[in-house]
This record gives C-alpha cells, sequence and structure tokens, in this order.
C-alpha cells in the first residue's frame, strides 16, 4: 500500500473517531472539565490541521496538483471541518457552558444546540436558544470568529484559481 493511501486510510479513520467521541459526549450527556478540555483541544486541532494543510504549506497551493478529485477531497474536508466545529459547540453549548444560555421551555436538548451551534456559525437567528451570560455571549462569538476562518479565509483558499489569460 502507498504512503498517501496509508496516510489517507489514517486520517478517515481520525476523523471518524473524534466525530464519534463527540456524539457519544452528547448522547449520553457526559460532561466533566476533562472531557470540555478535550473539545477544546479537538476545536482547535481541527482549526489548526485544516489550515496547515489546505492552507499553509506550500505544496497545498501548488495549482499543478489540483486534480478533479483532490479538488473533490479538500471541499468534502472543508465541509467535515466545518461540520466537526459545529458539533463540538453544540456539546459545549449543551453540557459545559448549558446555564450561560437560555433553552425554550427551560429545556436544553441536544437537537436545540446542534440547531443553534448551526445557526450560529452563520449568524442566524435562532430563538430557542439564547446566550445570557458574558460566558455564554463570548462562547458564541468564538463559534462565530472560527466560522469565519473557514468560510471565508480557508474557503477562499481551498477553491483552486483558474489563471486566465488576456
Amino acid at each position: 500500500m502507498s504512503i498517501v493511501k496509508t496516510s489517507r486510510i489514517a486520517v478517515d479513520t481520525f476523523i471518524i473517531l473524534k466525530w464519534t467521541f463527540v456524539i457519544i459526549l452528547l448522547k449520553y450527556s457526559i460532561n466533566n472539565s476533562f472531557l470540555t478540555f478535550i473539545v477544546w483541544y479537538l476545536i482547535i486541532s481541527n482549526i489548526y490541521t485544516y489550515f496547515y494543510y489546505h492552507v499553509w504549506k506550500a505544496e497545498s497551493l501548488n495549482p499543478d496538483n489540483y486534480t478533479i478529485d483532490r479538488v473533490r477531497r479538500r471541499f468534502i474536508t472543508l465541509l467535515l471541518s466545518i461540520g466537526f466545529s459545529n458539533l463540538c459547540f453544540a456539546y459545549l453549548f449543551r453540557l459545559p457552558y448549558v446555564t450561560d444560555f437560555k433553552w425554550s421551555n427551560d429545556l436544553a436538548l441536544n437537537i436545540k444546540s446542534l440547531w443553534f451551534s448551526y445557526a450560529n456559525s452563520i449568524t442566524a437567528d435562532y430563538e430557542y436558544v439564547k446566550p445570557i451570560t458574558e460566558v455564554g455571549i463570548n462562547l458564541t462569538i468564538t463559534q462565530l470568529i472560527i466560522s469565519f476562518i473557514f468560510l471565508t479565509i480557508i474557503l477562499g483558499k481551498s477553491i483552486p484559481q483558474t489563471s486566465s489569460t488576456t
């Protein structure tokens, strides 16, 4: 098996495991400060990894390497990175920082935290969850900044630019 194929399998396996980990935390409402630290670490490493491998490395910016399969893989990886970030924030909203938000009917649910996370990441209003403390506001702003990084800077670098001749 080639090094590239082995590397891709390892990356895909890690992606599946980290998604599964956060989904299990949400499903079973598992919460403690160590897990909160791990989720924050996963958010930061998600940004760093995507940024480093898809924007920073010189070979990732070489337009000669833009095969259709590579462009598709980069786009799917971008969507997975954004989705994972939103899933992690849904966990943070729902469990460790639940008291920093006003929940409709005073009932914090996984589905509400997921919808709020996705809505917040695109600055849409989701009336069923509202930040009520400074921590809650800072958390939502942090998610907006991370979403901005993914949706503007990284997306702009991830889509191959065509060269035009005039």
